[in-house]
């Protein structure tokens, strides 16, 4: 398809104009607001930190510490002062590569949860239809009923029945008809 358009320019003239792409963020960030803590107990942090940055750092950090505490049984002051490396350089790493930005500008961290969402969710169908159902579930029965309007059957239908309900029946029908038929012996 020809994805040039006629249009006439400022100045007047007609020609062909050329279709402009502009690459646009997918994630623009217009404002930030973010608080920032500027007091760490008694310590003061100058411009303070902002607190996304330190509640992302503790979860990174906390686990790694109850991990290597608990389950290696190792602490801080062992190897002669050398299990202080093993505790904050590894967490100070993580710590560092999850903040960086991406090249879309967004922390690191939120691409390796976009990751890990993909890969818990890559084998969930998206759309639920009997051909993704892995497993047959219970059969339903799909009924339907009509109701079909005619307003001149339903007037039709009214005068048949109000003749109906006039016309005697039964032994009084006999009494009524003024002429027997014709070739009916009575």
């Amino acid at each position: 398809m020809d994805r040039t358009l006629r249009a006439s320019a400022v100045d007047g003239r007609v020609g062909q104009v050329s279709e402009y792409r502009f690459p646009l963020p997918t994630d623009t960030a217009a404002v930030r607001i973010e608080s920032r803590q500027y007091k760490l107990f008694k310590m003061d942090l100058g411009e303070g930190v902002p607190r996304r940055k330190l509640g992302v750092g503790a979860l990174i950090v906390l686990p790694y510490w109850v991990v290597l505490a608990a389950v290696f049984h190792l602490s801080p002051l062992a190897g002669g002062g050398k299990g202080g490396a093993v505790f904050i350089a590894p967490a100070a790493l993580l710590v560092f590569l999850a903040l960086r930005p991406d090249a879309g500008g967004r922390a690191r961290y939120v691409l390796w949860l976009d990751r890990f969402r993909f890969l818990v969710r890559r084998f969930t169908p998206m759309i639920a239809s009997p051909i993704a159902n892995t497993q047959p579930g219970r059969p339903f029965i799909v009924s339907a009923r009509w109701t079909v309007v005619d307003v001149g059957a339903s007037r039709r239908l009214r005068k048949t029945l109000r003749r109906i309900d006039a016309e005697p029946s039964g032994p009084d029908r006999e009494a009524a008809e003024p002429f027997p038929e014709e070739g009916v012996a009575a």
